[in-house]
Formats: C-alpha cells, structure tokens, sequence
C-alpha cells in the first residue's frame, strides 16, 4: 500500500477547534493534489474545494455519487475522514482509478497503470 501520509484538519464544536490528523495512502495524497490541490505538488489540498461542475470536497466527489456512498451530498462539506472512507471504497486498491480518469494526466507524474490495469505507484 505504500507509504502513509498525514493531512490535518480543524474540526470545531462551537469555540472549542482542534486539529485533527488522519492518515492516507500516498496514492489518495496524489488523487487529492491533482483533483483539490494545485496539481504540482504532492500533498496539496483543499478539503472544501467546490468546482465549476459542482463536483466537491478533497476528491471531488459528485454529490449523486457520494450520497450513494456516505448517504449525504456535498463531500466538501464532511470530514477528510469520511471523504477518504469514499474514496477508498471506490479505489479498491488501484482498480477504480477509472473513477479519476480525468485528472490521470497529473497523478501520472506519480502513479502508472501496471500490466493488471492497477494505479500503482512509480
């Protein structure tokens, strides 16, 4: 699976915020720079990006499609965590990379499809 990476997050109940750290793979950090980070550098990320389609949160989720998997719409509007939860449902180990295909020319600078048709890490 690879290294594991730590995003922060700060989670508030009304005055009271800490920042929370919660654990990737470094193939999720490089989806997320690409789809809600600057597409150049690993590990960038906005956890509330919102985009012109309306696609949202760290991966960019579509709301009909993250419903289907959290039961809410507007992933950038939950938890990294449960972003995550979603993306690693439909990641299944590098077999549903299809799933961001369309960012494929930037986390190709640090992913490949291998011989089983895997994302794996270069």
């Amino acid at each position: 699976m690879g290294a594991v990476i730590l995003f922060y997050y700060l989670l508030c109940n009304g005055s009271d915020c800490n920042v929370v750290p919660f654990a990737v793979t470094r193939e999720a950090a490089a989806i997320v720079a690409c789809e809600s980070g600057d597409g150049h550098n690993y590990g960038t990320y906005s956890r509330h990006e919102r985009s012109a389609t309306q696609d949202g949160g760290l991966f960019q989720f579509n709301d009909a499609t993250y419903e289907w998997l959290q039961g809410r719409t507007h992933a950038d509007t939950d938890t990294p965590a449960n972003q995550y939860d979603a993306f690693h449902r439909l990641w299944r180990d590098g077999r549903g990379w299809k799933h961001w295909k369309a960012s494929q020319p930037c986390w190709s600078q640090w992913m490949r499809i291998d011989d089983d048709g895997r994302a794996v890490w270069r």
